[in-house]
């Protein structure tokens, strides 16, 4: 009989331990969340040829005391700098470096991206809607 009294007066605390651990894991995750980034200068603007091209933006979200990062999109064409910038932030990146020499070459239908310096990030599905184009990336 005693332990079931216990048991009755347990549980309402471990709930709210739990439900408090939950909304602690939840305030820290969107409090270190990345954000959106702060692109300021194109970098990089190759045409596929397809109504589409390869814009390259650069980050400066880190501020003074972390280096900027540069971020590579395929988006549908785009007119001008401005334009790429303001909507390119809400689009996501196919590839984020630390250096902002990519460069892009196609010969053949192979469309070629050659990185020098650190990759951050690369996610391939930006880059299979694009048709007949075969991407070969050296790092």
């Amino acid at each position: 009989m005693r332990f079931h009294k216990a048991t009755e007066g347990l549980i309402p605390i471990l709930r709210n331990c739990l439900l408090v651990g939950c909304l602690i894991y939840i305030a820290g995750s969107w409090l270190l969340s990345p954000g959106t980034p702060d692109l300021d200068e194109v970098v990089l603007k190759h045409s596929l040829g397809n109504g589409s091209s390869i814009y390259g933006a650069r980050d400066g979200q880190g501020g003074a005391t972390v280096g900027f990062s540069y971020r590579y999109y395929v988006h549908r064409n785009l007119s001008n700098d401005r334009e790429i910038l303001t909507t390119l932030v809400s689009a996501h990146p196919f590839l984020k470096t630390k250096e902002p020499n990519v460069q892009v070459s196609e010969h053949e239908g192979v469309l070629t991206l050659d990185i020098q310096g650190r990759v951050y990030e690369y996610n391939s599905y930006a880059l299979e809607g694009l048709g007949p184009i075969k991407v070969v990336m050296g790092l």
